[in-house]
C-alpha cells in the first residue's frame, strides 16, 4: 500500500526514504517515524501512517511518541559514561564501591564494566516480580542487591534485559543523587531539545502517544529455545498494562523509553559524533571509542554470536551493523537507534507494530534500511 510521508529528506539521503516507503507497501507498519543526522545535522526527518494502531483515524504527526522498549538503554548508558567522564565513576571499579549492598551473594568483583557490557551477574530477579513491581525502585534495586551472582563469580556475558536498567540507575543514583530519568532529562534532553523521556512527567503527553499493537502474531520469542533465558524472561510477569499512566510514568530505564525517530537519532547523534552535539560536550571522545570497542560477546538463541561494547552491539556476522564501524541497539517489536563515527551519521526509527520475527530471521524493515544506510554511506 502507498502512504503520505511528512517531513524532510535532503537528497543525498533519498535511499532512506525509499526503505521506509518500501516498508509501508510491504504491509508491515501503521504508523512510524525515522530520522538521520549527519555530523548532527539533521538530513532525514520522515513519518507517516496511523498513531492509533486499531482504529486508524490518529494520523502520525511530527511530535508523535510511542515506547521504544530497549532503545531506552541508549540514554542509559550515555547517562552512565557520563558519570564515568565527570570522574564520579570508575569503569573498573566494583560496583560495590558506589552500591555497598550490591556486594551480597558474591557480586562484590563485579565492576562497573561487567555492568555495562551484560557481565553484571543478575540478569533477571530472584524471586521473580510481578508487572506493577518495577514500578518500586527501592524493591527493585534492593532485589538486586540481595541475589546472589547468578554464575558463582564466573565472568559470563547474557542480555539483562530488565535488571539492566536498576543496575546501571543505582549506581547513577548513587554518585550523582538523581535517578537516571531525572539526569537525562536535566543534563541532556532539556539543554539539547532532545524528545526522549525515561517515564513521562505530564499527562498531557498522553495526547499525542502512539497505540502499539501486532498486524500478525509475533514469532518465536528469543528467550524460549535456551534455559538460561527462559529463566531470565520467567522473573518478571509477562503480563500488564503498558498503557497504564503507572507504567508510562514509571522509572523502568531498561524499557521504558517514550520517543520518536528525531529523539532517537539526536541521542545517538551524540555518540556518532564523538560525544558531542550541537557544539555542547556530553562525553570525552576515548569514552566514546571505549563504547565502541569489544568488551564481549553473547551467545544469543536468536541471533547467535552478538559482539558488544559498552552495551551497544557492534558489526558481526550474526547481528550486523549497516557498516563495520557502525554500533547500534534496539528494542521489543522494532525501534532502532544506531551510530557511526566513521561516517557521523546517527539513526533513529520508532513505529507502532511491533512484531517479534521468528528465531533465524531479521526485522525485514530494518534490512531495507541498513541497505539504505550502507548506500547513503558509500557515498559520504
Amino acid at each position: 500500500m502507498s502512504v503520505a510521508m511528512h517531513g524532510v529528506c535532503d537528497a543525498a539521503f533519498e535511499p532512506v526514504r525509499d526503505a521506509f516507503a518500501a516498508n509501508f507497501a510491504a504491509g508491515q507498519e501503521v504508523g512510524a517515524s525515522v530520522a538521520l543526522t549527519h555530523h548532527g545535522r539533521p538530513v532525514v526527518d520522515l513519518w507517516a501512517g496511523h498513531a492509533d494502531f486499531g482504529a486508524r483515524t490518529r494520523p502520525w504527526e511530527r511530535d508523535t511518541i510511542t515506547h521504544v522498549f530497549s532503545a531506552t538503554k541508549i540514554p542509559l548508558i550515555l547517562s552512565l559514561l557520563m558519570q564515568v567522564d565527570r570522574g564520579l565513576v570508575e569503569l573498573d571499579a566494583p560496583v560495590a564501591r558506589y552500591w555497598p549492598e550490591f556486594a551480597q551473594g558474591g557480586k562484590g568483583g563485579v565492576s562497573v564494566r561487567q555492568a555495562l557490557s551484560y557481565r553484571g551477574a543478575v540478569p533477571g530477579f530472584e524471586p521473580p516480580v510481578s508487572f506493577e513491581a518495577l514500578h518500586d525502585w527501592e524493591a527493585m534495586t534492593a532485589n538486586i542487591a540481595a541475589q546472589d551472582h547468578w554464575f558463582g563469580g564466573e565472568d559470563q556475558v547474557i542480555y539483562h534485559p530488565i535488571t539492566y536498567g536498576y543496575l546501571l540507575g543505582e549506581i547513577i543514583r548513587r554518585v550523582d543523587g538523581r535517578g537516571p530519568a531525572r539526569f537525562f532529562r536535566e543534563e541532556v534532553a532539556g539543554p539539547a531539545g532532545i524528545d526522549f523521556q525515561m517515564g513521562l512527567t505530564s499527562r498531557d503527553d498522553l495526547a499525542r502517544l502512539a497505540t502499539q499493537g501486532y498486524l500478525q502474531p509475533p514469532g518465536q520469542s528469543p528467550l524460549e529455545p535456551d534455559p538460561l533465558y527462559a529463566r531470565v524472561e520467567q522473573s518478571v510477569a509477562a503480563e500488564g498494562d503498558w498503557t497504564s499512566w503507572a507504567r508510562l510514568s514509571a522509572e523502568c530505564p531498561a524499557s521504558v523509553g517514550l520517543t520518536n525517530a528525531r529523539g532517537l537519532a539526536r541521542v545517538c547523534a551524540i555518540f556518532a559524533n564523538g560525544g558531542q552535539l550541537d557544539g555542547v560536550r556530553y562525553l570525552a571522545k576515548t569514552l566514546v571509542d571505549e563504547a565502541s570497542r569489544e568488551q564481549g560477546v553473547a551467545h544469543d538463541p536468536t541471533y547467535g554470536e552478538v559482539h558488544l561494547g559498552l552495551g551497544l552491539g557492534l558489526d558481526g556476522a550474526d547481528f550486523p551493523g549497516p557498516t563495520p564501524t557502525a554500533f547500534h541497539w534496539g528494542g521489543y517489536g522494532g525501534s532502532e537507534g544506531l551510530m557511526d563515527q566513521a561516517t557521523g551519521l546517527s539513526f533513529g526509527y520508532v513505529m507502532n507494530n511491533l512484531i517479534e520475527w521468528p528465531a533465524g530471521q531479521g526485522d525485514p524493515r530494518l534490512g531495507r534500511f541498513y541497505a539504505a544506510l550502507r548506500e547513503v554511506s558509500a557515498g559520504l
